[in-house]
């Protein structure tokens, strides 16, 4: 039986080493069967694939090029087997132009868009790549996923301009002037959601941070508990007024790239939040802070009518408070749950908690906060300059009874917001030490309040050791 000018059996054992891809096997079935001049153009074009699929795309592209004048205009076969070899050439502007004059052809031609995407990749062509992939996922979605799946652009979820609109009137409305707007430093790609700066003034003695695209993303809260404006949220924050979110400084910027994250948190986890809701950061979230941790509360100190706005098309977006918390105080909203850790919060802080963020405000679940400072908090001067981690431990003998360091030393920090400095009245004895009731964690500065003198030690290296002698001098000694 002839096909095409070729025997059928041994057309289809061909077809079957292809699909199989034995190439070498192609290759040298279709060069035993045939003398080189009497082989038809399309068992060339079985053969040029062959040998571009062994990475010979020279013989492939001579192949091509001794039968261009014998094919007809519109050899669908020809002109993507040309597309193929250039690509497997790295040619990828004329293979581009190959695939092209395929789908001039056939503009239902899989495999011609397949090989677009292919290329719009290599050329790191974007545009090309979504052109290319949209029309693949009309003709076959399963096969274009089974190839770029990996490969699937991020959706991006924004405000309609009509929307964006309607919430920065709401915001400054409530909220105050804008004065700044930041693009937070995520490793999410989207990079939608920005941080407006709002300062303080005559009627509010903070500052206030307002996320502005988290709410663009509807979350997946459960049906039987849903609400207007549950699905649709942004994030405030309230910091002192000389907090100053542009230095490049994690002490300072951690506050507005942890609010956008929490953002986009929401559309790559598919999850929600809401009040009373906690959310671990795993680790301090800078090295002058224990804080590690978050509970979203409703707003306070505000207007009611701040809470949600209505878009124009009747949706609600709800503004939530983002308050930082200490990995101690979400031990006890898991042990207990959320309305016990704010009763708790405002049993032991009063209504400060919901004001201002303080790095270095006390735990509610700490027994530091009963002890009665030999100095007031609202008295400590900051009195050090200091980059690193400040975070340090002394006893109650310098804190409560206010007796002057006697004994300090530098260990291997814990963490990465502890300084490794241990602070001792010197004498101290071993059961007093075992009681962790005796002691606590503060900032450096703190201890410097305390006993100015140290300052022009704490630069001193991990291994070294201090005592002060009956002069009153700080000598160095062994640990």
């Amino acid at each position: 039986m002839d096909f095409n000018g070729m025997d059928f059996d041994f057309w289809l054992e061909i077809q079957n080493l292809l699909y199989h891809e034995k190439y070498t096997e192609v290759i040298n079935l279709i060069e035993q069967e045939y003398e080189d001049d009497d082989i038809p153009a399309p068992m060339i074009i079985y053969l040029a694939h062959a040998y571009s699929c062994t990475n010979n795309n020279i013989t492939a592209l001579a192949l091509l090029d001794e039968i261009a004048d014998e094919v007809e205009e519109d050899d669908l076969d020809y002109h993507f087997e040309l597309a193929h070899c250039y690509y497997s050439s790295h040619r990828y502007r004329t293979a581009l132009n190959a695939v092209r004059k395929c789908l001039e052809i056939d503009d239902t031609f899989l495999d011609a868009w397949i090989l677009m995407c292919y290329i719009a990749l290599e050329r790191e062509d974007e545009p090309l790549f979504l052109e290319a992939s949209e029309k693949a996922k009309e003709i076959d979605a399963k096969a274009w996923e089974e190839c770029f799946g990996e490969h699937s652009p991020e959706p991006v979820y924004m405000y309609e301009r009509e929307e964006s609109a309607c919430l920065l009137d709401h915001i400054v409305k409530y909220f105050g002037t804008i004065s700044q707007v930041t693009k937070p430093k995520t490793d999410y790609p989207a990079n939608t959601i920005n941080v407006l700066y709002l300062p303080a003034n005559d009627t509010k003695e903070y500052a206030t941070l307002v996320t502005v695209g988290t709410g663009a993303y509807r979350a997946n809260v459960p049906p039987e508990i849903n609400q207007p404006g549950m699905d649709r949220i942004e994030l405030v924050a309230y910091l002192p007024p000389d907090w100053d979110i542009n230095k490049d400084d994690i002490r300072y910027s951690w506050i507005v790239d942890y609010l956008a994250t929490l953002g986009y948190m929401i559309q790559s986890e598919d999850t929600w939040f809401a009040k009373g809701h906690t959310i671990s950061n795993g680790s301090s979230f800078a090295p002058n802070t224990r804080l590690n941790g978050a509970i979203i509360d409703d707003l306070h100190f505000v207007d009611p009518k701040a809470r949600q706005c209505q878009l124009p098309n009747g949706e609600l977006v709800t503004f939530y408070q983002f308050i930082p918390i200490y990995e101690e105080e979400m031990v006890y909203k898991i042990n207990h749950d959320d309305e016990h850790l704010f009763q708790r919060l405002y049993e032991k802080l009063g209504n400060s908690y919901q004001k201002a963020i303080d790095i270095y405000r006390l735990s509610a679940c700490s027994t530091t906060q009963e002890k009665k400072w030999a100095i007031p908090k609202s008295s400590i001067e900051p009195i050090l300059e200091w980059s690193g981690a400040d975070g340090c431990f002394a006893t109650d003998k310098i804190l409560v009874e206010h007796r002057r360091i006697g004994f300090m030393y530098r260990e291997t920090p814990e963490n990465n917001t502890d300084s490794g400095w241990r602070f001792m009245a010197g004498d101290e004895t071993e059961e007093y030490m075992n009681d962790t009731n005796n002691m606590g964690i503060y900032n450096l500065n703190t201890l410097c309040n305390y006993d100015i003198d140290i300052i022009d030690y704490l630069d001193s290296p991990v291994g070294t050791a201090f005592f002060r002698d009956k002069n009153g001098e700080f000598i160095k000694c062994k640990l």
